[in-house]
């Protein structure tokens, strides 16, 4: 019998989240921390070594700032910080659902078998795939991507391959709402989806442009193992590519409704478009017997292996209120004070070297960007610069994302080509993470000083 205490917990925790903010009731937040702590403590026999001792050094530091019966009170409670970030993180990847059924990526395949002749055109490609198709299924789509390149014409080129596919990724922090990223900062900081994403994706195909053109640069023919598609494979292949452009683009728009039409939260709006659209997009293409198996193995499989980053969130959450409640705030302005830092164009990069020195020893993004986003929120120092706070945030999430060996992107991909995560972070990332961040930066400093 297969273990069911962590989905069964995780979804828990983020159900009782979205029943609460239509029908509040007391105790909603113990509930939800319950939840969250079962859902930490059965899942951590599971995690990785690194996840392990980050989890328990964060546990055990929060604990030691307060040990009395409120502060452990305030720690159970903020096991529950990050729960409308995490009802994102747990309930969008049910649209991979209805993406895998309608067999869309195998379309993609055709579409790359037909126009891909260059390495250059295998660069672009795999990146735009990777930004678009995984901004709505999120990490899943990486091993799904890699497996549709991993050709004969295509597999002396898997460097290639891997970088476009993290650079492209990544980028999507910068815009998809379906993205913990964005959830972040809409969560803490005063700020919209709106607001972010016309800037984000802008700077998206600008840096996606940037890579393409120096990729150009050493372009090289790809010899090709078969014959290209027939016109009427290729046309349906167009077809069903427009059609999932279309979908993606109708979730979009719904969502941006919904937020207007009844007031809610874009982070509650969300999982709840993706728990409905998945069901009716399913229906277009599954049986009731199907769709009851691609929801159990939504329920065995997806949610189980979401443990890493699910834990990491939680403890984080419990760690940056543990931090505030002890007077973190003070200590951000004490060492702003003694830096001299009172601009927001000065703090950006403070914020990258926050967040890219301890995930090169290990620490993961979602810890430092959480800790960075709770206690800055709450700034006086910055309160009329939330935006440029949320986009120098984001900014470095990215960059650290792609320079981390640690990060899980690089390691998922390090485990599929068989090759070393510093390989693939430091050496073959490590400068366009730093062009990456540079252009951001030099679109917030345009945007503050047209503000």
């Amino acid at each position: 019998m297969k273990p069911i205490l962590r989905p069964l917990s995780t979804l828990l925790m983020g159900g009782t989240y979205l029943v609460s903010i239509f029908f509040p009731f007391p105790y909603a937040s113990a509930l939800i921390s319950l939840f969250a702590l079962i859902a930490l403590v059965s899942f951590f026999p599971y995690l990785k070594r690194v996840p392990k001792v980050l989890i328990l050094a964060l546990a055990v530091a929060a604990l030691a700032m307060d040990i009395s019966k409120d502060g452990l009170y305030a720690f159970f409670i903020g096991l529950q910080t990050n729960a409308n970030v995490l009802a994102i993180f747990i309930f969008v990847p049910l649209l991979a659902i209805p993406i895998r059924q309608g067999n869309y990526l195998a379309y993609i395949e055709v579409i790359f078998s037909y126009y891909i002749k260059k390495t250059d055109q295998l660069y672009l490609f795999s990146t735009l795939t990777a930004g678009s198709i995984g901004g709505v299924m999120n990490i899943g789509s990486i091993p799904i991507l890699y497996q549709l390149t991993d050709t004969p014409s295509f597999e002396p080129y898997t460097i290639l391959r891997i970088k476009a596919m993290i650079r492209g990724f990544v980028l999507a922090f910068l815009w998809s709402p379906y993205f913990i990223s964005v959830g972040l900062v809409l969560a803490y900081f005063d700020v919209t989806w709106l607001q972010l994403f016309p800037v984000g994706i802008v700077l998206t195909f600008l840096i996606m442009a940037s890579g393409y053109l120096l990729e150009r640069k050493s372009s090289e023919p790809i010899p090709r193992d078969k014959p290209l598609p027939d016109p009427l494979e290729l046309h349906r292949a167009k077809q069903k590519v427009a059609e999932l452009a279309g979908v993606v683009v109708l979730i979009t728009a719904i969502i941006m409704i919904s937020e207007k039409m009844t007031g809610l939260s874009v982070l509650t709006v969300i999982p709840l478009v993706a728990i409905i659209m998945s069901f009716v997009w399913s229906l277009f293409f599954s049986t009731r017997q199907q769709l009851a198996h691609n929801y159990q193995a939504f329920f065995d499989a997806r949610v189980p292996g979401m443990g890493n980053e699910l834990s990491l969130f939680i403890i984080a959450g419990a760690f940056g209120t543990a931090l505030l409640n002890n007077g973190a705030d003070e200590w951000i302005v004490a060492l702003l004070d003694a830096l001299n830092i009172t601009n927001v164009l000065l703090l950006v990069p403070l914020m990258l070297a926050l967040m890219v020195i301890p995930a090169l020893l290990g620490l993961h993004p979602v810890i430092t960007a959480t800790i960075l986003a709770i206690t800055l929120s709450d700034s006086p120092l910055f309160a009329d610069d939330h935006f440029f706070l949320s986009l120098g945030l984001l900014s470095s999430w990215m960059a650290t994302t792609l320079v981390s060996p640690f990060s899980g992107l690089n390691l998922l991909l390090a485990a599929l080509s068989r090759r070393s995560p510093f390989e693939i972070s430091l050496k073959h990332n490590a400068g366009f993470a730093l062009m990456l961040w540079i252009i951001c930066y030099a679109a917030i400093v345009v945007l503050y000083l047209l503000k």
